[in-house]
């Protein structure tokens, strides 16, 4: 493997091996070339067939690849070499298969595959691939130099105007006094919408960013949940302030009721499609409403409205639990929903198709549940919004599985369980008036949510009673990303509003105009200046390195960092 600054090919652009001329400009990210010889003479090369496996789809079969257009492959891929033609080829059939590899085959690579007999093969590099990580470090580097510059500039600009202004009135200005405010939540939702910005635009082709297929957990697996999370951190603080103004619960659930739908709607707009038949109603923006309302609805008529006031408990237990006693009615409520959500998912099951099942369907364990596609949570929302849920899941491309929503009905009843625990963030906050207590309690609830996480996905990937899945928003899911949550925040409080080490810029100004920000990316999206790219092919998306793709998705990242610190400037913050 070769390293470099930028990850494409370097040497001639034709690479000639054996009868073979291999044009490096065909390739583009994460592909190799590869071809099959062999120097037994025994073996007919007509007769032997190419199977492939994304190492994504778990428990699934092989799928015959048309040799007329084999000779470029995705990187990564497990291969099967055979002397029998099917669709399918299944793990556990031996008949006819002269190997299995999994050479981990590497961007801009050329490999030999060579056949020994009829059950052995092995690979020959015949061009070394690139490194195609290096482009983080050269991008993080021109990200530190351009906007170090910058930043540099405007503090030395800064300055130099602050002197001049004290020179003219002789330094007699004082600024009021400004009511505290926790920086480190909107630093929290900041880092959230940035890397959600990124990750939508196409995280640099990096598949450890983008949202993991089926169960598992990646980087844009945590940003969503996030969002939920802390949103549920601001409720407790929200309606602190309203019940002070004595409004009436009546008043308050309307004018919650009003922001839900206001929310709902604009999902509907940016995400949901122009084909009335397969329109799609639940979405992010849709999640965040419903779940919003609900949980809101919740505190307003559970929550104590003296939630400030310090009370006296004459046992130690309750000395130490004085936060979650405060919202111990709205707990009941959700834990009921949380039952009832793991008795549906347990119990309820589409014909032909085993109770408890939470696998994708499709291919998955060799096609035995092809329609079963998210088991209860799939099947429930089918049954109730039809046609009307996502017709292009993520799923289909590995597991050749649809539809399924991932932001349907069904994993509403945990995201109302998220959301809650968020709400226990900010009581926490509330309450408890010492900051290293606050930091301790969070650290405590992060501790013992990644555990029960742990405990039920069985500290894997694939093997636990109920996996990590972000798909079916699973309650160990639930409890991970929470897990993260709880440590995230306490980390920024302590570096922001503890210690004040971090004024939490410029995360900051995105997290106060989070809203604005995730319904502009999604309407500029393939808009200049937001995204560009550079080719003199038009059928060409410019991405064929992923120093590139991450150039450009980086940008469009730090477009709307930069949008937000105008709004910011000019005073603007954005509700619904």
């Amino acid at each position: 493997m070769t390293w470099d600054f930028i990850d494409d090919y370097t040497g001639d652009g034709f690479v000639k091996f054996q009868d073979k001329i291999f044009d490096m400009d065909n390739l583009k990210l994460d592909q190799h070339y590869f071809m099959v010889t062999t120097e037994n003479s025994e073996i007919d090369l007509n007769e032997v067939y190419i199977y492939s496996l994304n190492p994504e789809c778990v428990e699934c079969p092989y799928t015959f690849l048309d040799k007329s257009t084999t000779e470029i492959l995705e990187t990564g891929r497990k291969l099967r070499l055979s002397t029998e033609q099917n669709e399918y080829s299944y793990k556990d059939i031996s008949r006819g298969v002269i190997c299995d590899l999994d050479p981990n085959f590497e961007q801009f690579g050329i490999y030999n595959i060579k056949i020994q007999n009829t059950s052995s093969c092995s690979v020959e590099t015949i061009k070394e691939p690139v490194n195609a990580y290096s482009p983080i470090i050269t991008v993080l580097l021109l990200h530190i130099l351009v906007f170090g510059s910058v930043y540099y500039l405007f503090l030395f600009y800064n300055k130099w105007k602050r002197n001049k202004e004290s020179q003219v009135d002789g330094g007699s200005n004082e600024e009021a006094p400004k009511k505290e405010r926790v920086m480190s939540i909107d630093a929290f939702r900041g880092i959230s919408i940035v890397i959600m910005i990124f990750a939508n635009f196409g995280n640099g082709g990096y598949q450890f960013v983008h949202h993991a297929i089926w169960n598992g957990l990646h980087v844009a697996d945590l940003v969503f949940p996030w969002f939920m999370w802390i949103m549920g951190t601001c409720i407790p603080i929200s309606l602190v302030s309203s019940f002070k103004r004595n409004i009436s619960n009546k008043d308050l659930i309307i004018n919650v009721a009003k922001r839900s739908v206001k929310l709902f709607l604009i999902g509907i707009f940016l995400n949901s499609g122009c084909d009335v038949y397969y329109i799609r109603i639940f979405g992010v923006l849709q999640r965040f409403g419903l779940c919003y309302f609900i949980v809101t609805t919740i505190c307003i008529l559970t929550m104590d409205r003296n939630l400030n006031e310090k009370t006296e408990h004459k046992l130690w237990i309750q000395r130490e639990m004085a936060d979650i006693l405060k919202i111990w009615k709205g707990w009941l409520i959700c834990l009921v929903i949380l039952i009832v959500h793991t008795v549906l998912i347990f119990t309820v099951s589409e014909s032909n198709c085993p109770k408890g099942y939470m696998g994708p369907g499709g291919l998955h364990k060799n096609a035995s549940f092809i329609h079963c596609i998210g088991g209860a949570t799939g099947y429930i929302d089918r049954l109730i919004l039809g046609n009307h849920v996502y017709q292009k899941p993520t799923i289909y491309t590995v597991y050749e599985a649809k539809p399924f929503d991932p932001e349907g009905i069904v994993g509403c009843l945990t995201t109302i369980f998220h959301v809650m625990l968020g709400v226990q963030a900010g009581v926490t906050l509330l309450v408890i008036k010492s900051h290293y207590q606050r930091i301790l309690r969070w650290v405590v609830w992060s501790v013992v949510l990644g555990v029960l996480g742990g405990v039920l996905c069985g500290f894997s990937k694939e093997d636990g009673l109920i996996p990590v899945n972000k798909n079916l928003w699973s309650i160990s899911f639930v409890f991970v990303t929470s897990c993260f949550a709880f440590i995230l925040l306490s980390i920024f409080y302590f570096l922001i509003d503890v210690k004040k080490w971090w004024t939490g810029k410029p995360l900051l100004f995105a997290g106060m105009n989070a809203i604005i920000l995730y319904i502009g990316h999604e309407m500029t999206d393939n808009h200049f200046p937001v995204r560009w790219f550079y080719s003199e092919d038009l059928n060409d998306d410019g991405r064929r390195t992923h120093f590139l793709a991450l150039l450009s998705d980086s940008w469009a990242a730090d477009f709307w960092v930069i949008v937000s610190y105008y709004l910011y400037k000019i005073q603007y913050f954005f509700t619904v």
